[in-house]
């Protein structure tokens, strides 16, 4: 279907609760979907001569698919939420190509969007022909060049903040030509036009968290598990994602082909777009015949039901009887496929993390109503698939990681982690553990239960609320729009009181008040009671003659200092609730433990939080006296998180 002025019509396609908006183009023998990175306006692309000329030079030999994923353009946002997991938008392919009536297609997958045309190879290669990945790159932590040289700074939560600050402005399209289309730096139209489409694909506020969650993808372990034919296609001087990306992708991707090209553009429909598109097109005709091997990237679970202490055999079978229609109706809930079942263990395999881990968090809650609790592993890893039978370490894997955990805890591994990098699923600190027979050890994350749900995390951070909460033994962090979760420790309650209290000086003996109270430490007073209640008297007799020297005309300044001196004195005397002070030797313990604990917890939340690690360092003092003084007023807040 075509609209006036040849421009195609734009249709939508039911993706679970969202509309996707699409078009197609062209009727070519091959089926290809264009996979845009961060965010896109398909009405707006057809406003760019260099990007519709593009779009029908791909026509030319193909079907060309092109859509706003959720959260963009002219597509659903979804509610409040716009950052969609690499799950949720490979799930937007797939509504795209039940629309058209597509069996199987060629993603091309440009900038970020070559992580989701990899990501939806692996789990759909049945749906795949082939996939082409042009200037993507690998992981952020390998991209710091790239930041420094484009934003000035190079940590990803920092350039994250300075691309987003003028996102849509006259300002920021000047910024990003360069960077993004440098032959186009001198088209005046063009920055016009630049400026336009980022301000019709995603609002300034939602930009942020799109940015973070893009950042937060690590796809080293998706490329290896490609298993269609692929092509990598990049720019030799790309300034946004240097030339070592491509070729690394490529020794990744098994038998893929290797294209550098020549330019600076990142955009590929700007520069030597003919040498682009001609690439594309050799490998699409060329690559036809060739079929998915059978091996996919799959997300499996694996749990065991703890057995209740004192629990009779009979009563046991009967849970586990209970438990069976549990596990079946919970996991053909997500999507999955129940492909092991023994005594109190189960397995389950899922096109997607997220899915597998809020399965597995029903699947938890319906288990401790009946007095029970279970312990689940969560891997995603590529297998064989022959005759329904799932094969590969990434299996055994997922089955130790079960054993380790603890009674009610659900681990997932560093790749689960990573690839649900925007779901609002909340981890917490990682630990290594031994997996016999796979290989090692490997990082294990927790997943969170306590406080609130997924969707209202990501409702936080795209409110971008300030918060520092403590959730049971995990403390919820928000700030400028990333959340992060993070094991209480005495530094972090520390931490909270100073927030709760800006510019105030609060004694280190105030933020240790609770281990006195309970008998840690001496209790030797600073001044005993005699000292105390004389310095009551004395104060009372001096507020009495500086009434009186005011009142006669005269100089209350020696009163006054008298007065003041006795104050500071008695307020050191004690603490938090009007707690006696306890003795020197006790606040040189406090002075050297407080500031120790408080660092350390800085330097922990640096370590997931960069931004908010540089504000707290630069924004607390310690010492004898321990003060929050922020540049600009921030407001913190420690009360309830939105509901979903």
């Amino acid at each position: 279907m075509r609209a006036m002025g040849g421009h195609p019509t734009t249709q939508y396609a039911r993706a679970g609760d969202v509309h996707i908006a699409y078009q197609v183009i062209g009727d070519g023998p091959v089926d290809l979907v264009w996979a845009y990175g961060l965010a896109s306006n398909i009405e707006v692309f057809w406003e760019e001569p260099s990007l519709a000329a593009f779009f029908r030079r791909l026509a030319e030999f193909s079907r060309l698919v092109v859509f706003d994923r959720r959260g963009c353009g002219l597509s659903d946002r979804g509610g409040a939420l716009t950052t969609p997991t690499l799950e949720e938008r490979a799930d937007d392919i797939v509504a795209v190509l039940d629309a058209i009536g597509s069996k199987r297609a060629s993603i091309l997958g440009v900038s970020e969007g070559g992580g989701v045309a990899a990501l939806f190879a692996s789990v759909h290669p049945e749906r795949t022909t082939s996939i082409v990945v042009y200037g993507t790159a690998i992981a952020l932590d390998e991209h710091h060049d790239a930041l420094v040289a484009t934003t000035g700074v190079a940590n990803p939560i920092a350039a994250a903040e300075v691309w987003a600050r003028g996102w849509g402005t006259r300002e920021a399209a000047e910024f990003a030509v360069p960077l993004w289309a440098s032959s186009m730096r001198d088209d005046p139209r063009f920055v016009e036009w630049m400026g336009r489409y980022q301000r019709q694909s995603v609002s300034r506020n939602e930009v942020r968290p799109l940015l973070l969650n893009t950042f937060s993808y690590d796809l080293r372990e998706v490329f290896p598990a490609v298993r269609v034919p692929a092509l990598v296609l990049f720019r030799r001087d790309d300034p946004l994602v240097p030339s070592h990306h491509g070729r690394t992708i490529a020794s990744m991707i098994p038998d893929a082909q290797c294209v550098e090209l020549e330019g600076a553009d990142h955009l590929p429909f700007t520069g030597d777009a003919e040498a682009v598109a001609a690439a594309i097109e050799s490998f699409l005709v060329g690559s036809q015949a060739a079929g998915s091997r059978p091996r996919r990237l799959i997300t499996l679970l694996h749990a065991d039901v703890a057995m209740p202490e004192g629990l009779a055999d009979g009563a046991w079978q009967e849970l586990l009887g209970a438990f069976d229609q549990e596990v079946r109706a919970h996991v053909g809930r997500f999507g999955g496929e129940v492909v092991d079942r023994l005594g109190s263990r189960f397995g389950a395999v899922f096109d997607g993390p997220a899915r597998a881990i809020r399965c597995a968090l029903g699947m938890a809650d319906a288990l401790e109503r009946r007095g029970a609790s279970l312990r689940v592993g969560i891997h995603t890893g590529e297998c064989e698939v022959l005759d329904d039978e799932v094969q590969g370490v990434a299996v055994h894997v997922a089955e130790r990681m079960a054993e380790s955990a603890r009674a009610g805890e659900l681990l997932v591994s560093g790749t689960v982690r990573d690839l649900v990098a925007g779901s609002g699923v909340r981890f917490g600190d990682g630990r290594d553990i031994e997996l016999v027979g796979t290989g090692g050890h490997r990082s294990v994350f927790p997943v969170i239960r306590q406080g609130f749900t997924p969707d209202a995390a990501r409702r936080l951070a795209n409110e971008q609320a300030n918060v520092f909460r403590l959730d049971g033994e995990y403390w919820t962090v928000g700030y400028r729009g990333l959340v992060v979760t993070l094991r209480d420790s005495k530094g972090l309650r520390d931490i909270a009181r100073l927030l709760a209290d800006p510019e105030r000086e609060l004694h280190v003996l105030d933020l240790v008040a609770d281990a006195v109270v309970h008998g840690v430490g001496s209790r030797t007073p600073v001044l005993d009671a005699t000292a105390r209640e004389q310095y009551k008297r004395r104060i009372v007799e001096l507020e009495f003659d500086i009434e009186e020297a005011e009142g006669r005309g005269h100089d209350p300044t020696a009163a006054r200092e008298e007065r003041d001196a006795l104050v500071d004195a008695l307020a050191s005397a004690y603490g938090v609730g009007g707690r006696v002070r306890t003795a020197p030797d006790e606040v040189e313990r406090a002075r050297k433990a407080v500031p120790r604990r408080v660092r350390d917890a800085i330097s922990r939340i640096d370590r997931i939080h960069p931004s908010l690690g540089r504000h707290l360092d630069a924004s607390i003092r310690t010492g004898v006296f321990c003060r929050y003084a922020p540049e600009r007023p921030v407001a913190w807040t420690g009360g309830t998180v939105p509901s979903s």
